[in-house]
């Protein structure tokens, strides 16, 4: 059986350890996710590419607003 899991750059040393100390571990290669870029995320889940493609409609339609930044103080 193979597991993959995903731990956070702060905690991969003490879980490596970890896994270390248990005899049954094989060592195997770092997995690299492939990148998503911001869109792709948020149209994973199915509640946010409702309001993704929302937004893109409103933005096509006209109906939106311009706001200037604000100052940086």
């Amino acid at each position: 059986m193979k597991v993959s899991l995903e731990i956070p750059d702060n905690m991969l040393a003490a879980f490596m350890e970890l896994l270390r100390g248990v005899p049954y571990v094989k060592r195997a290669k770092p997995v690299r996710a492939k990148a998503m870029d911001a869109t792709q995320y948020l149209e994973s889940n199915p509640a946010n590419q409702a309001r993704v493609l929302a937004a893109i409609e409103q933005l096509e339609s006209g109906q939106y607003e311009v706001h200037d930044l604000l100052p940086n103080e």
